[in-house]
């Protein structure tokens, strides 16, 4: 996915640079996290990557992982779409109240 944004090819340095993915970041201070993400995403691997840095650095992470979930599952009209954004509403509301 990254080669269609990154201009150098994949083996330089460039593929690490954080202004073109946050992948490599710092998460110094990042907030609570939910990943969601389809099985059938092309960014699944992505996504996972992610979580397990957010773990890694001792943040607090959840990974919502959905079995035939495409790109933007969540978006259509669709059991595991109702079921998704449920548990990303749950996941701020619990996170928002004082």
């Amino acid at each position: 996915f990254g080669e269609h944004y990154n201009p150098w090819p994949a083996t330089s340095t460039a593929a690490f640079d954080t202004r073109l993915s946050p992948l490599y970041a710092d998460l110094t201070g990042m907030p609570p996290a939910l990943f969601t993400v389809g099985t059938w995403d092309p960014l699944v691997d992505d996504t996972l990557f992610m979580a397990t840095r957010w773990v890694t650095a001792g943040l607090e992470t959840e990974l919502a992982l959905y079995p035939g979930g495409i790109h933007a599952f969540d978006a259509f009209p669709m059991p595991i779409a109702v079921e998704a954004r449920d548990r990303m509403h749950r996941f701020i509301a619990d996170r928002s109240r004082p």
